[in-house]
């Protein structure tokens, strides 16, 4: 008899672990569905045609790898100042192709408004200059550096005033949709 009560304890463990598991998959399901315009680092964000989504953001140090690798090409820093990398991929769900927009920035709580560098040289930069195919198709492109790198993400680099990545934060990324009107990313840094 004690073998049938802890086989049916097991069957009714696995028959409730089952059912959190169909209700965690449906919420799922229905978050997904979800077309968020502004949101934290790491969730999918529209911005008009495309879905952004930040990869991971942290500060550079010049002077270690693989950061120096990224800042290939970019001007020593004042002590004042430092570098924030931003790397994120970006899907293209449009008919047309997509050109990630230049005016894209980063603010802090302050109101101090930061505008990309180009980062290109580094071969992990986001090319502005760059439409996205299409129909599915992403930045970094795959079989790049950025795409084959540890982040996974193209690197959107800016140069900010030290007390602004340190002090006045959340920094958020603000990624224009158009006149008026832009998508924001919160950024964990």
């Amino acid at each position: 008899m004690g073998q049938t009560k802890t086989a049916h304890r097991r069957w009714l463990c696995a028959l409730a672990v089952l059912a959190l598991c169909m209700a965690s998959i449906g919420l799922a399901a229905c978050g997904n569905e979800e077309e968020r315009t502004s949101g934290e680092e790491g969730e999918y964000i529209k911005v008009g045609p495309a879905t952004y989504q930040v990869q991971i953001t942290r500060l550079l140090n010049p002077r270690i790898s693989p950061d120096d690798a990224y800042l290939r090409g970019q001007p020593p820093l004042t002590p004042e100042e430092a570098y924030l990398a931003v790397f994120l991929r970006i899907t293209n769900d449009g008919d047309d192709p997509y050109r990630p927009p230049r005016d894209v920035k980063v603010v802090d709580t302050q109101e101090n408004e930061y505008l990309p560098l180009d980062a290109t040289q580094s071969g992990f930069g986001l090319d502005f200059g760059e439409a996205i195919d299409a129909d599915g198709g992403v930045a970094p492109p795959p079989d790049s550096p950025a795409a084959e790198g540890p982040t996974n993400g193209a690197l959107v680099l800016f140069r900010l005033k030290l007390d602004s990545a340190t002090n006045n934060l959340p920094l958020e990324l603000q990624i224009p949709t158009g006149p008026n009107s832009s998508s924001t990313i919160e950024l964990d840094i």
